[in-house]
């Protein structure tokens, strides 16, 4: 297997050479870095980064992850759309070389530039690893358990403490990993070599390497009543009951995200994985696939869902995709890069669904005009990541509704500082719900963020100066 990006330990002493899924990941990597440059700080993205300046080892929403890793690129780097997503384009890189060698040891060299391809292919992976989320570090340590696991049947035993290193990894970053942790355990059930590795001490290590990774994160939720559980249980499972609307909507949305002939491609691929006969790595391949996406399609039937939700199932069913081969794997990949090109040629044009990354800078900016020195504050968690962004300080969150600040910052009125609550219109609560918790506001002006003539966002600001008042969750 020449040109192996990762050696094989029968290679020896013999040199990598430069190969063309290391080429692809390298390519891919500079377009990203581009488009992190060029394009606005997201909603999530800035609002992580209010996480990164209270580092703790938990949050509400997600782990600790993107926090920590945010909190080190910005510290060493400055502050910068560049510095902040760094950390997800380097992310990317390591999970296609790992899923591209993870294809290479079970379909041979087309296999490892097909998975290096399809993930620069699909736009959830592409433009989706640009941005800095829970999902990059997942992605991550979902591809390295899976490529572990591999090489724990093909090579040494040992190789569990390994899959185990970066199943933790992934469990500090987004709960979905635990999905993958039971993907893993039903391959080693389910198959005749999984079963004799369980009769070893090896898996029962990795397991256990796994959790003492992820224990900060789980003692932090265990002493505060597992808010993060409960939370994400609601806002992903909660719901009134099924409707083939919200069902149709999540299939669409998915099919954009990955692209629609990639999905079906990567879906029977999956799903042909998974009627085979299997080793147990390839079994774990099949089980943290379609049955993840199934998980999450069938749960935005009763609640609305992100499509970027199943892309944990997509990867895998993807690297499953490279190793099996298509006829139609050149066009589905040219089609998947086709669509990213036409999302980043849509993000300059005035087009409302865009409208969430612009006019954040003219709002924080006439906020902090109007503010002086006092502390700005929002009673919304978007609202409260772009100022922050743009203001270069963390503000104060006075909304009623748990969030992240809600717990590294949970009673902001106490000091008594005056405040500037900025509101936006048709986001989060307006100035009679604020009251409610707050006491008076005095009106402090407004301002509106427009492109082009056209209204993206009015702002409101009001004063609050209410001294020695507790405000409580």
């Amino acid at each position: 297997m020449a040109g192996d990006v990762l050696l094989d330990a029968r290679d020896g002493a013999r040199a990598p050479t430069f190969s063309l899924p290391l080429a692809i990941v390298v390519a891919g990597a500079a377009a990203r870095l581009a488009v992190a440059a060029l394009v606005p700080i997201t909603t999530d993205e800035a609002y992580y980064v209010d996480w990164s300046r209270h580092l703790a080892l938990g949050y509400l929403d997600h782990p600790p992850a993107v926090a920590w890793l945010l909190a080190a690129s910005l510290r060493l780097l400055g502050t910068s759309t560049l510095a902040a997503r760094l950390p997800a384009i380097l992310l990317q890189a390591g999970t296609t070389l790992l899923a591209a060698d993870l294809a290479r040891a079970r379909g041979g060299e087309r296999a490892a530039v097909a998975a290096a391809l399809l993930l620069q292919a699909a736009p959830v992976f592409s433009l989706g690893a640009t941005l800095i989320t829970p999902d990059a570090p997942l992605a991550f340590g979902w591809t390295g358990t899976l490529w572990a696991l591999d090489r724990a049947f093909r090579r040494d035993r040992r190789w569990f403490v390994i899959a185990g290193v970066f199943l933790g990894l992934a469990a500090l970053s987004k709960l979905t990993a635990g999905l993958l942790g039971l993907a893993a355990l039903a391959a080693l059930v389910a198959t005749e070599d999984g079963r004799r590795a369980l009769a070893s001490p090896w898996p029962w290590l990795g397991a256990l390497v796994a959790v003492a990774i992820a224990s900060p994160f789980l003692a932090w939720n265990a002493s505060r009543g597992w808010p993060s559980i409960v939370f994400q249980a609601e806002h992903g499972l909660g719901g009134r009951g099924p409707s083939l609307a919200r069902l149709a909507a999540s299939i669409g949305a998915q099919a954009a995200y990955v692209s629609p002939l990639l999905l079906a491609l990567a879906a029977a691929a999956g799903l042909t994985a998974l009627r085979r006969g299997r080793d147990a790595a390839g079994a774990a391949l099949a089980f943290s696939a379609m049955p993840v996406v199934a998980f999450f399609t069938v749960a935005a039937a009763f609640k609305p869902a992100l499509p970027h939700w199943p892309a944990p199932g997509w990867l895998s069913a993807s690297i499953i995709l490279a190793i099996a081969g298509a006829r139609l794997l050149r066009k589905a990949a040219a089609v998947g890069l086709a669509c990213t090109v036409a999302v980043l040629a849509a993000i300059p044009l005035p087009v409302k669904p865009l409208d969430e990354l612009k006019g954040w800078r003219a709002g924080a900016e006439a906020a902090r005009a109007v503010a002086g020195d006092a502390r700005l504050a929002a009673g919304h968690w978007m609202i409260l990541g772009h100022l922050g962004w743009y203001d270069g300080r963390s503000p104060a969150y006075v909304g009623e509704r748990a969030s992240g600040p809600s717990f590294y910052d949970p009673h902001p009125l106490e000091a008594g500082s005056p405040l500037l609550v900025v509101t936006v219109d048709g986001l989060g609560p307006q100035r009679e719900a604020l009251e409610a918790r707050m006491g008076p506001l005095a009106p402090a002006g407004e301002a509106v963020a427009r492109e082009g003539g056209r209204e993206i966002r009015r702002y409101r600001f009001w004063r609050w100066a209410r001294l020695g008042t507790a405000c409580r969750e």
